[in-house]
């Protein structure tokens, strides 16, 4: 039994085999790398295209319809301010616990702000005090304004440094001239005025704020927020000795 004879057309057709797959191999890594292009539809019917290439952008500028623009620096705000010192840790509460202009007339807490209102009858005394930790004297400063006002001043020291504060006071009659002096505790500073509503003396306290130079101020402006920061009268007063 005779085999078959081979194939005369084998070799040219493993030829053909060899050029296709090469082909289909270069066509396969081609499509694979061409760039894939997105397209969008457009608005108002228009026609599609490609979607824009966004342009990478140094860190201080962001694209904008494929442009890098300038970002504005972000605006400095400083923090507001200190208005106001409330009560610190460690102070009591009540009113009736400090001394105050008028020893013989227990403290109240005022109906607005952060001083202290103390009852008492039109003509009595009120006289200069020390504050707590007290360092030099009491200085009675009057303002030009009119009517005048009677401030006193009062350096203290806490914690290793100096704060100067200034008392103002409401529903007080006095007689001294505008200027500044220094006090001796317990001198007279004037009485208390005779006013429609409640008769006394209001108290407010007021912290001057770091860099003031109260020698440099007019009197008037010291109690005001450019110059000094509210400050709860309970914070400064020295406290009554036990009973």
């Amino acid at each position: 039994m005779s085999a078959d004879p081979p194939d005369a057309h084998t070799p040219a057709r493993w030829a053909l085999l060899v050029v296709l797959g090469a082909l289909v191999v270069g066509g396969v890594r081609w499509w694979a790398g061409r760039p894939v292009e997105l397209r969008i539809p457009a608005e108002d019917g228009a026609a599609p295209g490609p979607a824009a290439t966004q342009p990478e952008c140094p860190s201080e500028q962001l694209s904008d319809d494929g442009v890098c623009v300038p970002v504005p620096p972000p605006e400095d705000h400083p923090a507001a301010p200190e208005s106001a010192i409330g009560l610190l840790p460690g102070r009591s509460a009540d009113p009736v616990r400090y001394v105050t202009p008028i020893a013989a007339y227990p403290a109240a807490l005022a109906t607005e702000g952060l001083g202290l209102f103390i009852a008492a009858p039109a003509g009595v005394p009120v006289t200069a005090i020390a504050l707590e930790g007290q360092s030099g004297p009491t200085r009675r400063w009057v303002t030009a304004s009119s009517p005048p006002r009677l401030l006193t001043l009062h350096t203290v020291e806490r914690g290793g440094a100096l704060r100067v504060y200034v008392l103002a006071y409401e529903g007080l009659s006095f007689d001294a001239p505008p200027g500044r002096t220094e006090l001796e505790v317990g001198t007279p500073l004037g009485r208390v005025a005779k006013r429609p509503g409640a008769s006394g003396l209001g108290l407010t306290v007021f912290q001057l704020r770091r860099g003031v130079d109260a020698d440099s101020l007019a009197p008037e402006r010291l109690p005001t927020p450019s110059a000094s920061l509210a400050c709860d009268a309970r914070n400064v007063l020295p406290a009554k000795p036990a009973p």
